[in-house]
Protein backbone atom coordinates (compact mmCIF):
# COMPACT_ATOMS: atom_id res chain seq x y z
CA UNK A 1 0.00 0.00 0.00
CA UNK A 2 1.46 3.31 -0.82
CA UNK A 3 1.78 6.59 1.51
CA UNK A 4 -1.26 7.85 -0.29
CA UNK A 5 -3.41 5.58 0.27
CA UNK A 6 -2.53 4.96 3.73
CA UNK A 7 -2.64 8.88 4.52
CA UNK A 8 -6.33 8.76 2.51
CA UNK A 9 -7.65 5.61 4.71
CA UNK A 10 -6.90 7.35 8.04
CA UNK A 11 -8.19 10.52 6.74
CA UNK A 12 -11.37 8.40 5.78
CA UNK A 13 -11.04 6.57 9.38
CA UNK A 14 -11.14 10.17 10.96
CA UNK A 15 -13.76 11.80 9.27
CA UNK A 16 -15.72 8.41 9.50
CA UNK A 17 -14.98 8.99 13.35
CA UNK A 18 -16.47 12.36 13.39
CA UNK A 19 -19.43 11.76 11.71
CA UNK A 20 -20.15 8.79 14.24
CA UNK A 21 -19.32 10.99 17.28
CA UNK A 22 -21.73 13.95 15.71
CA UNK A 23 -24.38 11.61 15.07
CA UNK A 24 -24.45 10.34 18.82
CA UNK A 25 -24.23 13.59 19.87
CA UNK A 26 -27.15 14.53 17.63
CA UNK A 27 -29.06 11.34 19.00
CA UNK A 28 -28.60 12.17 22.63
CA UNK A 29 -29.82 15.36 21.93
CA UNK A 30 -33.28 14.53 20.29
CA UNK A 31 -33.67 11.92 22.97
CA UNK A 32 -32.95 14.69 26.05
CA UNK A 33 -35.35 16.84 23.96
CA UNK A 34 -38.14 14.24 23.53
CA UNK A 35 -37.78 13.35 27.33
CA UNK A 36 -37.51 17.34 28.72
CA UNK A 37 -40.97 17.26 26.47
CA UNK A 38 -42.61 14.21 28.21
CA UNK A 39 -41.53 14.99 31.61
CA UNK A 40 -43.31 18.49 30.92
CA UNK A 41 -46.24 17.05 29.78
CA UNK A 42 -46.31 14.73 32.51
CA UNK A 43 -45.36 17.66 34.54
CA UNK A 44 -48.97 19.35 33.60
CA UNK A 45 -51.16 16.28 34.43
CA UNK A 46 -49.45 15.48 37.82
CA UNK A 47 -48.81 18.62 39.15
CA UNK A 48 -52.29 20.04 39.46
CA UNK A 49 -53.01 16.64 41.11
CA UNK A 50 -50.53 17.00 43.63
CA UNK A 51 -51.84 20.49 44.19
CA UNK A 52 -55.02 19.36 44.86
CA UNK A 53 -53.61 16.77 46.92
CA UNK A 54 -52.43 19.09 49.02
CA UNK A 55 -55.40 21.12 49.50
CA UNK A 56 -57.48 17.81 50.73
CA UNK A 57 -54.69 17.62 52.91
CA UNK A 58 -54.85 20.94 54.39
CA UNK A 59 -58.66 20.86 54.41
CA UNK A 60 -58.68 17.14 56.21
CA UNK A 61 -56.16 18.95 59.20
CA UNK A 62 -59.26 21.82 59.11
CA UNK A 63 -61.94 19.29 59.87
CA UNK A 64 -59.97 16.97 62.34
CA UNK A 65 -58.80 20.12 64.02
CA UNK A 66 -60.28 19.93 67.65
CA UNK A 67 -62.21 23.25 67.51
CA UNK A 68 -63.71 21.93 64.08
CA UNK A 69 -64.33 19.10 65.21
CA UNK A 70 -66.34 19.53 68.59
CA UNK A 71 -68.32 22.50 66.63
CA UNK A 72 -69.68 19.88 63.87
CA UNK A 73 -70.07 17.04 66.10
CA UNK A 74 -71.25 18.48 69.72
CA UNK A 75 -74.98 18.31 70.33
CA UNK A 76 -76.91 18.66 73.87
CA UNK A 77 -77.80 15.28 75.31
CA UNK A 78 -74.74 13.05 73.76
CA UNK A 79 -72.92 11.32 76.91
CA UNK A 80 -68.64 11.55 77.38
CA UNK A 81 -68.74 7.96 75.45
CA UNK A 82 -70.92 8.96 72.80
CA UNK A 83 -68.96 12.10 71.06
CA UNK A 84 -65.93 10.42 72.16
CA UNK A 85 -67.51 7.88 69.56
CA UNK A 86 -68.87 9.81 67.24
CA UNK A 87 -65.38 12.50 67.25
CA UNK A 88 -63.09 9.35 66.52
CA UNK A 89 -65.25 8.53 64.18
CA UNK A 90 -65.09 11.52 62.13
CA UNK A 91 -61.32 11.41 62.41
CA UNK A 92 -61.06 7.92 60.88
CA UNK A 93 -63.64 8.61 58.18
CA UNK A 94 -62.07 11.81 56.93
CA UNK A 95 -58.71 9.71 57.16
CA UNK A 96 -60.05 6.82 55.08
CA UNK A 97 -61.45 9.29 52.75
CA UNK A 98 -58.12 10.95 52.02
CA UNK A 99 -56.08 7.98 52.31
CA UNK A 100 -55.25 7.61 48.12
CA UNK A 101 -53.76 11.23 48.20
CA UNK A 102 -50.35 9.82 49.81
CA UNK A 103 -49.17 9.16 46.51
CA UNK A 104 -48.78 12.82 45.25
CA UNK A 105 -47.44 14.27 48.71
CA UNK A 106 -44.25 14.19 50.38
CA UNK A 107 -43.41 11.16 52.73
CA UNK A 108 -42.80 13.54 55.53
CA UNK A 109 -46.14 15.49 55.28
CA UNK A 110 -48.05 12.62 54.92
CA UNK A 111 -46.39 10.89 58.02
CA UNK A 112 -47.07 14.53 60.08
CA UNK A 113 -50.36 14.26 58.66
CA UNK A 114 -50.69 10.86 59.80
CA UNK A 115 -49.73 11.55 63.22
CA UNK A 116 -51.57 14.97 63.75
CA UNK A 117 -55.01 12.48 63.31
CA UNK A 118 -52.85 9.82 65.83
CA UNK A 119 -52.46 12.87 68.40
CA UNK A 120 -55.73 14.01 68.28
CA UNK A 121 -57.13 10.47 68.66
CA UNK A 122 -54.64 9.98 71.42
CA UNK A 123 -56.07 13.48 73.43
CA UNK A 124 -59.81 12.66 72.83
CA UNK A 125 -58.79 9.37 74.39
CA UNK A 126 -57.29 10.79 77.52
CA UNK A 127 -59.77 13.41 77.94
CA UNK A 128 -62.63 11.31 77.84
CA UNK A 129 -60.52 8.66 80.23
CA UNK A 130 -61.12 11.37 83.16
CA UNK A 131 -64.65 11.40 82.59
CA UNK A 132 -67.87 9.16 83.17
CA UNK A 133 -68.86 7.68 79.65
CA UNK A 134 -72.05 8.25 80.65
CA UNK A 135 -71.61 12.08 82.01
CA UNK A 136 -72.94 14.57 79.72
CA UNK A 137 -70.49 15.86 76.96
CA UNK A 138 -70.63 19.57 77.67
CA UNK A 139 -67.57 19.29 80.34
CA UNK A 140 -65.74 17.00 78.15
CA UNK A 141 -66.09 19.01 74.88
CA UNK A 142 -64.73 22.48 77.10
CA UNK A 143 -61.80 19.99 78.40
CA UNK A 144 -60.95 18.68 74.95
CA UNK A 145 -60.18 21.78 73.59
CA UNK A 146 -58.32 22.66 76.48
CA UNK A 147 -56.46 20.02 75.84
CA UNK A 148 -55.97 20.36 72.19
CA UNK A 149 -55.33 24.01 72.75
CA UNK A 150 -51.78 23.21 74.51
CA UNK A 151 -50.78 20.56 71.90
CA UNK A 152 -50.93 22.36 68.24
CA UNK A 153 -50.59 19.11 66.46
CA UNK A 154 -52.70 20.46 63.72
CA UNK A 155 -51.02 23.67 63.31
CA UNK A 156 -47.53 21.95 63.51
CA UNK A 157 -48.50 19.77 60.21
CA UNK A 158 -50.48 22.73 58.55
CA UNK A 159 -47.17 24.41 58.52
CA UNK A 160 -45.49 21.44 57.30
CA UNK A 161 -47.84 21.03 54.81
CA UNK A 162 -47.41 24.26 53.44
CA UNK A 163 -43.44 24.68 52.94
CA UNK A 164 -43.64 21.52 51.00
CA UNK A 165 -46.10 23.04 48.63
CA UNK A 166 -44.21 26.17 48.11
CA UNK A 167 -41.24 23.79 46.79
CA UNK A 168 -43.86 22.88 43.49
CA UNK A 169 -43.20 26.71 42.57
Amino acid sequence: MTSTAIVILIVAALLLGTVVAVYKMWSNHVLQLKSMEKNKDAMGVVLPLRLQAYERMALFLERIEPNQLVMRIHSQGLSVGQEQNLLLTAIRSEFEHNLSQQIYISTPVWNKVSDAKDDIIDIINAVAGTFDPNADSLMFAEALLTAAAEKPVVQQAMALLKADVQKLY
